[in-house]
């Protein structure tokens, strides 16, 4: 009974450990920020930011490369990307190890694997709807800005470009 206890807490402080790690460790480069852009003709465009040009915006959509030139450019929203598989991996975790920890507590055989599924399914569910939907962040309107306002909000989109985290990437010193 104890080595099972053991076997079990073990297990679970690994699954915590690997939860707690940066994602930047498993992450071999940076993407852009998922962006709306709205264009002065009222079409929209959602896709992925990879550079800000002088004069236009790269951008990738499905495998494709998409150029936006400036001046057709009304607006650009910033998405916060869904968030399904890691709330899916993160309730799963936590509903399996919560199941397996009152298994544990129980005197029956199988306890530990029934409560553990059955709890690990509930957190796996409750994972994928809490994370499940993009919303938008922030609005950088472009429409009737010119001179240096309108260079300055070009700019700072550079930061949520692919181009620009990686940029900030390599400029974090090593440990």
């Amino acid at each position: 009974m104890g080595t099972k206890i053991a076997r079990s807490a073990i297990i679970a402080f690994a699954v915590a450990g690997l939860l707690a790690a940066p994602g930047g460790l498993a992450a071999k480069g940076r993407r852009g920020a998922l962006v709306k852009l709205l264009q002065v003709d009222g079409s929209e465009v959602k896709a992925e930011l990879v550079s800000v040009k002088p004069d236009s915006l790269l951008l990738l959509r499905g495998g494709d490369t998409l150029t936006i030139p400036r001046h057709k450019i009304h607006s650009v929203t910033l998405m916060r990307r869904s968030r399904k598989v890691s709330g899916a991996l993160m309730g799963l975790t936590i509903g399996a190890l919560a199941g397996v920890g009152m298994g544990a507590a129980a005197e029956t055989t199988g306890a530990q694997r029934r409560l553990g599924t059955l709890f690990g399914g509930m957190g796996l569910v409750i994972g994928i709807v809490s994370g499940r939907a993009e919303k938008a962040q922030s609005v950088i309107q472009f429409t009737g800005l010119t001179g240096p306002a309108a260079d300055e909000r070009w700019n700072a989109l550079g930061a949520y470009s692919r181009e620009g985290r990686l940029k900030t990437t390599a400029k974090r010193p090593g440990p």
